[in-house]
């Protein structure tokens, strides 16, 4: 995947172009030139460095004769401009080298990459100009004919390129070209197809606009947009008759007609139905003559995918796939920029559409913005300023978008805009998996830049370390300029399996980098770096790098050492075709090659050399219909086959992986003959961006099998274990793979740490607020443990609690497993707690209202002692989970930790299958859990002795008694904290009872029983009574005074609170004199109901909680008295022990 990093560039258009605004941006096939199109001018462009070759101004006289510019398209060759004007008529210029470079000045002392060779001039010719009378809308170029679409009559009509010399009209000529749709004799050449003869599948034939796409493997790829907004597909027919098996099928179109094809937007609607009463006679198919609500604004073919994105102009983006014909094209799924980035407003019509060269990234533009989607549908970034109001600037659309080469910058046009540049680059990083899909790239999370890499090394870190957001632990390792400034683009980039080498292979040649001594080994000669080519990837097997190259229109594979110089070459194997797919398992070289065969090599390491064994090959024709749509392929071994085995029979009897067309298969082998192998597949999954296969992974974790398809993790466990794998009689063939688990994330993958039961990944995150783009990459992390133990606590048909505590002891260690058990029971209770909400809901309204009535008290005496799984057959699944948590020993804190965090109604549905909380909180008690026990308190303050939950301010008699009921636990437990000097706990707990109880009682009580404070101070208490009025009252002398200052310096001792009671640190103030409890209650009576007349005025509860600074902090620290205070009463505390 892609994502936008650092700050966009922009380009200035030089003179003689910067007199009219730029209309059209297009790049070269091989990407190397791009040109700018204005009204009445022609620039060409070199991507790097980006500067201007060559411009073209038309006269007036030519504009007024042959009109202005409208579009522009490259030739096949990457030579040839054609310009086509409003009136129909075709510009053709050729792109010519001179003997001398484009600029005199030299470049920058230290060259940027691609910025080292000499930047060689170029000049423009104009070859002539022709004209089409049908009215041409666009045009395609092959390599050696044009492909041009008409609207009279609506046709394609086809002209041999170069374009014959009669059919032109030289420069500076003043007679007319003849019409490339003529019929005189000068048109010989040239044929013209009747569009209307299509009827079967062509609705209105007003045709807009062509393309054309080459798949190697497959025939070539038409898309034909019409006036009414429809897309289509179409085919050569001949080329379909040379690939079909079918005979029937290639007699049939051998007799038609020259184009055939379907129409793919608006997708067909037909039900089967309808499909069936059609090929009786009995209905005609009228679905398709309403008029298209969605109108289609852009086509970009995936040929890597077999993919097509389809931009309409409501916004959003269809992505067809595309099987081989005659199979029907299905909608995968749609983009839309405004949920997906949560925008206020729509950004607008797609104006433009462009896929990576490796395919696996989307650029769109749009009319306020642009996006970068992957291949599977996930948002890798976007550009569009949307406010508060839902108002988007109108300047920030995009015109054109195209890719430069190595897929790292993408080029936008912006509209023109009050003389500013309109070209913005911006800048990517890729993962490096995109370029080649191993298992080495795959286990860290690397990353490609344009002149460096990009390694996490979170892996090596503690645990808290790897969960922490703001830990930064990317290493970027600079690529030599030496290097990059000559071969770049990058186009492999590989890592080892214990992340300490690395490797990259531009254009030409490679180099590669050790972590342990920080230096890159260069060739000492660029001429021998230029001598090969590395194609098919790059391998770490140890301190061996494997590189598949070609040399001399030969295709190896070489072993260097990095203890070696380049030079030094320790083996080559020749091969017969290409590498496409090199794959290091073990010690087993598999290499999959552009014949679709796969080589299986033996890595022999003895103490003087190294080289490869051949073991042996198998075909895969009829099972991979195109072998450069493979992006990556593993395998798994019997166990007896590899302990025991001769590894010359190891391909037949593997199983297999494949990446392929996006969609990840599984081949298990079925022996047919001695020589011959049977595969059953099955596809696993389909948009599959990337995959991990972990033969040695954790517990029940071995041999799963992990894929990613834009917005979900699907994980397959014991999908490569071939020993528990069995043969459906009835099919005769093997039983089918289910998908075990399926994780939801916010974020793009990298990397799985299986030691760690983390998930690492990255999310994009931009700046629009500046007058320019920032953009960066964030680091997420998604555990996964919890998923996997509901997994087994839950599978059907039987649920294996076995299973999930050999996984759950793996993972004891981590400092977060308590967490993870946290998580598993909270979604399951939040899960089950929802589904009684739903049962419930369907029951009778007068009985619901009767049976809630009911559950309003709880009663603490019924809940269970232990806890049970078989509760009426109800709640299995958190029954399950409740049983495994008896098997920890934090399993009290996992309890009360998700009770604190859940909605008080989810307490009766937990409690039912844990247990009594009074139960649990004295099995704290017992075992020394003092804070465990204390968070136990606020589940226990929620519910009175008989279990029923009382609101505020009714039942004054319970209310009392659970307040006696949580005085005497919480004393309990102060005693215990006391005894165990846990004094900060200690505080809490005071604090506590004054929450409790703001009369002070509780808090008093609790003093006397415990006796933190002097004695003289209790007993010189003296209570009156009024015998008058009957009342009560407490009148204190001096010394009851000092008690209160005691109970006051406790409760409101200045303290930065690290409590879970609460969220924020609250800092209660002591610089007010201690009032009587009495006239504390009735003062905070009367600030209560003050009422707040100003927005700014702030009441001072809520000033309380308001934390203090740093330096508040100091002062109080600095004051002696107060300090002083806090000390002689922690000596009282521990005087009380």
């Amino acid at each position: 995947m892609y994502w936008p990093t650092a700050t966009s560039r922009l380009v200035n258009t030089p003179s003689p172009l910067n007199s009219q605004p730029v209309r059209r941006l297009k790049s070269s096939r091989k990407g190397n030139f791009f040109v700018s199109l204005t009204e009445n001018g022609l620039g060409v462009w070199d991507v790097r460095p980006t500067v201007l070759q060559a411009a073209v101004i038309r006269s007036s006289a030519s504009i007024e004769r042959f009109g202005h510019n409208v579009d522009v398209f490259w030739a096949h060759d990457g030579r040839g401009i054609i310009i086509l004007t409003n009136t129909s008529h075709l510009l053709f210029y050729q792109l010519v080298p001179t003997s001398r470079p484009s600029y005199d000045s030299p470049g920058p002392s230290t060259p940027g990459p691609g910025e080292g060779d000499v930047v060689m001039g170029w000049e423009l010719r104009c070859l002539g100009t022709a004209f089409v009378m049908g009215r041409c809308q666009s045009l395609v170029t092959q390599p050696h004919n044009l492909l041009l679409v008409l609207q009279h009559p609506p046709s394609i009509l086809t002209v041999p390129y170069p374009i014959p010399i009669q059919l032109l009209s030289p420069a500076g000529s003043h007679f007319p070209p003849p019409p490339l749709d003529g019929d005189s004799e000068s048109q010989i050449d040239c044929s013209i197809y009747d569009l209307s003869s299509n009827t079967e599948w062509l609705k209105d034939p007003l045709p807009t606009g062509i393309t054309s796409f080459r798949i190697p493997g497959l025939p070539i790829l038409y898309s034909l947009t019409n006036q009414d907004g429809r897309l289509y597909i179409m085919y050569q027919s001949s080329q379909l008759a040379q690939m079909t098996t079918s005979e029937s099928l290639k007699s049939q179109l051998n007799n038609g007609p020259k184009y055939t094809g379907f129409r793919i937007h608006p997708p067909p609607k037909t039900s089967d139905l309808t499909k069936r009463v059609e090929a009786l006679g009995l209905l005609r198919g009228e679905e398709d003559e309403g008029d298209v609500e969605d109108y289609t604004e852009q086509v970009a073919v995936n040929p890597r995918f077999g993919l097509v994105a389809v931009g309409l102009a409501s916004g959003k983006i269809n992505i067809i796939s595309l099987p081989p014909y005659p199979a029907q094209p299905r909608l995968s799924h749609t983009l839309n920029l405004r949920m997906s980035a949560n925008l206020h407003s729509s950004p607008g019509g797609v104006t433009s559409l462009a896929w990576t060269g490796d395919g696996y990234c989307l650029a769109a533009g749009y009319e306020k913005g642009w996006a970068a989607w992957s291949m599977g549908g996930r948002l890798g970034g976007w550009g569009v300023k949307d406010d508060d109001e839902g108002q988007v600037d109108q300047a920030v659309g995009v015109v054109d978008v195209f890719w430069a080469p190595g897929n790292l910058e993408l080029f936008l046009l912006r509209p023109a805009l009050d003389h500013s540049p309109q070209i913005e680059v911006v800048s990517f990083v890729k993962s490096a998996s995109t370029s080649q899909q191993s298992p080495d790239n795959t286990r860290y999370a690397f990353l490609q830049m344009d002149d460096r890499v990009l390694v996490y090394r979170g892996a090596d870190q503690p645990d808290m370390s790897v969960i922490n957001p703001e830990s930064d632990v990317w290493q970027s390792i600079k690529i030599p300029s030496a290097y990059i400034a000559t071969n770049w683009p990058l186009r492999y980039a590989s890592i080892s399996s214990d992340g300490k080498l690395i490797a990259v292979a531009g254009r030409k040649g490679l180099t590669h980098y050790s972590a342990s001594s920080g230096r890159w080994k260069l060739y000492p000669d660029e001429r021998q770096e230029r001598e090969f080519t590395v194609r098919g990837g790059l391998l770490w097997f140890h301190h061996v790098l494997i590189a598949a190259v070609d040399v001399d229109k030969t295709h190896q594979i070489r072993l260097y050492s990095r203890d070696l110089d380049l030079t030094e070459i320790l083996h080559t194997q020749t091969l017969p075709s290409p590498v496409l797919v090199m794959t290091l398992l073990d010690n087993s070289l598999l290499v999959y090659t552009a014949d679709n065969n796969l080589y299986h090599f033996l890595i022999l390491p003895t103490q003087s050399s190294i080289k490869l064994h051949l073991c042996g090959s198998i075909s895969f024709r009829g099972i991979v219909q195109v072998p450069s749509r493979v992006r990556g392929m593993s395998w798994m071994i019997p166990l007896a086959q590899k302990n025991l085995g001769d590894p010359v029979d190891d391909l037949i009897v593997a199983t297999i992986i494949f990446l392929v067309d996006g969609k990840l298969v599984l081949l298990r082998p079925r022996r047919a003959r001695t020589d011959e192998v049977r595969y059953d597949m099955q596809i696993l999954a389909d948009r599959i961006e990337v995959y991990w296969t972990h033969l040695h992974g954790v517990a029940t974790l071995e041999n799963s099998l992990w894929g990613y398809d834009g917005q979900n993790v699907r994980i397959w466990l014991d999908a490569l274990t071939i020993e528990a794998t069995r043969v459906n009689s009835t099919s005769d063939s093997y039983e089918e793979v289910e998908e075990s688990v399926k994780l939801r994330l916010d974020f793009y993958p990298l990397s799985i740490l299986m030691d760690k039961a983390i998930i690492i990944g990255v999310d994009p995150d931009s700046s629009l607020r500046l007058p320019w783009s920032i953009y960066k990459i964030t680091t997420s992390t998604h555990l996964f443990l919890p998923q996997f133990l509901r997994y087994h606590l839950s599978s059907l048909p039987q649920p294996s609690l076995l299973n999930a505590l050999i996984l759950a002891k793996q993972y004891e260690g981590l400092v977060y497993f308590a967490h993870s058990l946290e998580i598993l029971l909270h979604s399951v209770l939040e899960d089950e707690a929802a589904k009684s909400n739903t049962n419930n809901s369907i029951s009778d309204l007068h009985t619901k209202h009767e049976e809630k009535m009911k559950e309003q008290f709880i009663n603490l005496n019924s809940f269970p002692p232990t806890p049970n799984p078989e509760i009426n057959g109800k709640n299995d699944i958190l029954s399950a989970v409740v049983q495994f948590l008896d098997h920890f020993d934090n399993s009290l804190e996992v309890v009360v930790g998700c009770a604190r965090k859940t909605e008080v109604d989810r307490w009766k549905l937990l409690f039912d299958i844990v247990g009594s909380p009074r139960i649990l909180f004295e099995a704290c008690l017992s075992q020394g859990k003092l804070r465990t026990a204390a968070s136990y308190l606020l589940v226990l303050h929620g519910l009175n002795e008989d279990g029923a939950f009382v609101e505020e301010s009714e039942f004054d008699k319970e209310e009392r008694e659970r307040g006696k009921v949580d005085v005497d636990d919480t004393i309990r437990l102060l005693k215990r904290a006391i005894k165990a000097k846990e004094y900060h706990l200690c505080k809490e707990l005071l604090r506590f009872l004054h929450s409790i109880d703001e009369s002070g009682h509780s808090l008093i009580s609790a003093i006397e029983q415990i006796g933190i404070l002097d004695q003289s101070l209790i007993s010189s208490k003296t209570v009156s009574s009024d015998q008058n009025g009957g009342n009560t009252s407490v009148q204190s002398n001096t010394n009851e005074v000092g008690l209160n200052e005691e109970i006051e310096k406790i409760v409101n001792t200045p303290n930065i609170l690290l409590s879970s009671e609460v969220s924020s640190p609250i800092h209660v103030p002591t610089s007010s004199p201690p009032l009587p409890i009495s006239s504390e209650i009735e003062r905070i009576k009367d600030r209560s109901e003050e009422r707040i007349n100003s927005p700014f005025q702030l009441n001072q509860e809520r000033m309380y909680k308001t934390p203090p600074s740093p330096r508040t902090m100091e002062r109080f620290e600095g004051d002696s008295p107060i300090e002083d205070e806090r000390t002689r009463i922690e000596e009282k505390l521990e005087n009380a022990d």
